[in-house]
């Protein structure tokens, strides 16, 4: 019984061992099939990782100018934005400024033909209205504009009065000729107008006698000024317009790259420097005050600097030229696109210091002549914040959109 005990036992337990050994095996082999199950399907589910790009900001340099832009899916709309400057803010000023010109024309025909109080004040009122025009014009300074230098026949102050009054005396002048730059264009009139007499009365005379030629020169500005401009404004409505707007690519001589050192040249130059900074004796060490735009004129040196600064803000926010609701691609929007994770975007820096130069024009006297001579210090401060924005410029905006300076700077700044 015993023995047979011990033998059934260890039947008992074989059979045992060998059903626990067939479960794990079965378990074994369903648990390989299932992974393998599982592995097929993570494969066939497994989405392409070249479908969606993000944006890339290319900051390295080529051999001579700046990179390529890394053209992305969800790349910046640069077309866009050349189309936007060119369509409603560069043509539509172009056209508005020419309109005005032929006005002034007509205006100084009329005032020439009659030496009219009531005509010189209404060839004045003109004046004033087309060189406010000219402020949204003169930093545009590409193509046919460059090559005739359209801002400098058109604006170079102050006015050289010697040379303009040999040109009347001697009927013996030629102004496509740079040493007659000076003598021509807004600041010439601007003497023509205001500054051949200390009143009105005496003004009017020297144009009634027609011997004495001032009624011709006039004309001959006038007319000149109209012919430059139709040459800007044609290159324009020809096929540059199309060049212009398919010049995309980041390279020294394409249209952003151009368009965008001229907007900063004349921030630091034509506005900063030429409007603030010479007249308060920021680069000679003692004020100059007879170097104001618009000097004879006297109480029009404040609203023309005013119109360039909101010409600088519609044209770095993309501002339609003739409606500024209506906002378009411009700097402000590029830059916010490179800066897409930053918080404390340098857009709006930008705009922040320009609306405090602003602030600090307004507070200033209507002419700048009595204002560097009755508080210089009020002017200079007023340069200070314009040049804040020009480190803004020059230095973080360029670095952004990984553009060169194309011109030379002589004033270390």
């Amino acid at each position: 019984m015993q023995v047979f005990f011990k033998k059934n036992t260890c039947s008992l337990f074989n059979m045992k061992k060998y059903t626990l050994l067939f479960i794990s095996y079965t378990l074994l082999f369903l648990n390989h099939c299932s992974t393998d199950l599982e592995e097929t399907i993570e494969t066939d589910i497994i989405t392409p990782s070249n479908d969606v790009t993000e944006p890339v900001n290319n900051t390295s340099n080529s051999n001579n100018t700046s990179s390529q832009n890394t053209t992305t899916t969800t790349s910046f709309d640069h077309k866009g934005m050349l189309i936007n400057w060119a369509d409603n803010i560069i043509i539509p000023a172009i056209t508005d400024f020419q309109n005005s010109l032929i006005q002034l024309q007509e205006t100084a025909n009329t005032f020439t033909n009659d030496p009219a109080a009531e005509n010189l004040t209404s060839l004045r009122e003109i004046w004033l209205t087309s060189y406010s025009k000219w402020q949204y014009v003169e930093m545009f300074d590409i193509g046919v504009a460059e090559e005739i230098y359209f801002k400098n026949r058109m604006n170079l102050y102050p006015v050289n009065t010697g040379k303009v009054e040999d040109n009347i005396s001697n009927q013996n002048y030629d102004l496509e000729i740079s040493s007659n730059f000076s003598s021509q264009g807004f600041s010439t009139i601007d003497y023509l107008l205001f500054g051949i007499d200390d009143n009105d009365d005496n003004i009017i005379s020297k144009y009634s006698d027609t011997n004495l030629n001032y009624g011709t020169y006039l004309s001959d500005i006038v007319d000149k000024m109209v012919n430059l401009t139709n040459q800007v404004k044609a290159q324009w409505e020809s096929s540059y317009r199309q060049s212009f707007i398919e010049s995309t690519d980041n390279t020294a001589t394409s249209s952003i790259n151009l368009i965008v050192n001229d907007f900063i040249f004349y921030f630091e130059k034509g506005y900063r420097a030429n409007k603030f900074g010479i007249p308060a004796g920021v680069f000679s060490g003692n004020p100059l005050p007879d170097r104001i735009e618009s000097y004879y004129g006297e109480k029009y040196s404040k609203i023309l600097a005013l119109e360039a600064g909101n010409a600088i803000d519609q044209f770095f926010n993309g501002k339609n030229y003739l409606d500024s609701s209506e906002i378009g691609l411009s700097l402000n929007q590029y830059l916010d696109y490179l800066e897409d994770d930053v918080e404390n975007k340098l857009s709006e820096k930008i705009n922040n210091q320009l609306k405090i130069a602003k602030d600090k024009i307004l507070e200033l006297n209507d002419n700048f002549k009595i204002q560097i001579e009755d508080n210089n210090n009020q002017m200079l401060a007023t340069y200070d914040a314009i040049q804040k924005t020009v480190v803004l410029l020059k230095v973080d905006m360029l670095q952004k959109l990984n553009i060169s300076v194309d011109y030379a700077d002589a004033d270390g700044d």
